[in-house]
């Protein structure tokens, strides 16, 4: 079945394009999750499919887009709101939204991306994460104390991002811009919410970012850092704020199957007398080895807030192993444990929790 959908949908998509390939991926995982706190012990299954096409122009310029249908949002056919609304079949892809989709150009003067992509903090900066089996519900990664690095990205603003890279020798550097679309946000680490439809513009978050990847004997490593800012993002109050977040970062795998990273970031917001000025830092540790068919990692991370800021302490390790069954079917068991500390200004507060989960991923 999956041969023939590959040729079909290849077929209708490279009619009258040459050069054109298009690739269907997908995913799907079942088990069972459960932890304290809010979380409840239940059946837990996903299914994702990924649809990427790219082509070559004559003049030997790649151009292609990725379409992740499990984070594509889907907008009303009869209003301009860009509320998700799965079940309007009549719908189509937010043009103003990532919706889980990514539109690229490369050729010698680097790439140039659109959409579900990261902006230059993130690109540059390198995950504790690296050479974990991950879980079936990202346990070990959805802790207080774990950040992936998105920076200010989708914090302050919708996630659409529009990122240039170039690499050389080892280098890449990135930069990246997000702008406003005038909708309601959520407040990222305590700063005052956007309101939606005030027809005011914030200043875009721009966002720059550089790793080096080289090896030596044994291994490899990776070396990185970024930094992101965004003034003005309450438009609607007198005053220059100023929100940003600059970190480094390294990561080693070695050739025994053992690799480890650490990262560092610090968060900065100037209130321009509006609001409380507040800064904060996360640091973070991460451990994986593979032997055989069996992957195991650990992490720890920490947020450590000032007192002016409307969010708490939080720290939390998580665990993760795997064990390779063959043919793309991996048993999967994963761990979370958050806790939080001090109480900074008006911020609530929070019980510590944990998350488990146990199951299969496939990959097809």
């Amino acid at each position: 079945m999956k041969k023939v959908l590959f040729a079909t949908t290849a077929l209708v998509a490279t009619a009258g394009v040459a050069s054109a390939d298009v690739a269907i991926t997908g995913s799907a995982e079942m088990g069972v999750v459960g932890g304290s706190g809010s979380t409840i012990t239940q059946f837990h299954q996903d299914i994702d499919v990924t649809f990427t096409m790219s082509g070559e122009t004559d003049g030997g310029i790649t151009f292609g887009a990725a379409v992740d249908l499990d984070e594509s949002t889907i907008a009303d056919s009869d209003d301009d709101d860009g509320a998700a609304t799965p079940t309007n079949i009549n719908g189509a892809f937010d043009p103003r939204d990532d919706g889980g989709v990514s539109i690229f150009i490369s050729g010698d003067f680097g790439t140039l991306t659109m959409g579900d992509t990261d902006g230059g903090f993130d690109a540059g900066m390198q995950e504790v994460n690296i050479g974990s089996p991950g879980s079936i519900d990202d346990a070990e990664t959805t802790h207080a104390g774990y950040t992936g690095n998105n920076g200010l990205d989708g914090r302050v603003y919708d996630g659409q991002v529009l990122s240039y890279s170039y690499s050389v020798s080892g280098f890449t550097i990135t930069g990246s811009v997000e702008m406003d679309d005038d909708r309601s946000t959520a407040a990222p680490f305590g700063v005052p919410a956007i309101t939606a439809g005030d027809g005011l513009t914030g200043d875009a978050v721009y966002g720059i970012g550089a790793s080096y990847a080289g090896t030596f004997g044994g291994g490899s490593y990776t070396i990185g850092g970024g930094y992101q800012v965004s003034g003005d993002t309450h438009a609607a109050v007198a005053g220059a704020q100023e929100l940003s977040v600059v970190g480094i970062s390294a990561t080693v795998a070695l050739d025994n199957g053992l690799s480890g990273g650490v990262n560092y970031s610090q968060y900065d917001y100037a209130g321009g007398g509006a609001f409380a000025d507040f800064s904060g830092t996360h640091t973070a540790i991460g451990v994986s080895y593979t032997f055989d068919m069996i992957t195991v990692h650990a992490n720890y991370g920490m947020f450590d807030w000032d007192a002016a800021a409307t969010v708490e302490d939080s720290s939390g390790y998580g665990l993760a192993a795997s064990y390779d069954l063959g043919g793309g079917l991996t048993a999967h068991l994963g761990y979370g444990n958050s806790e939080y500390g001090d109480l900074n200004a008006a911020a609530a507060a929070t019980a510590d929790s944990s998350q488990w989960s146990l199951g299969l991923a496939m990959s097809f």
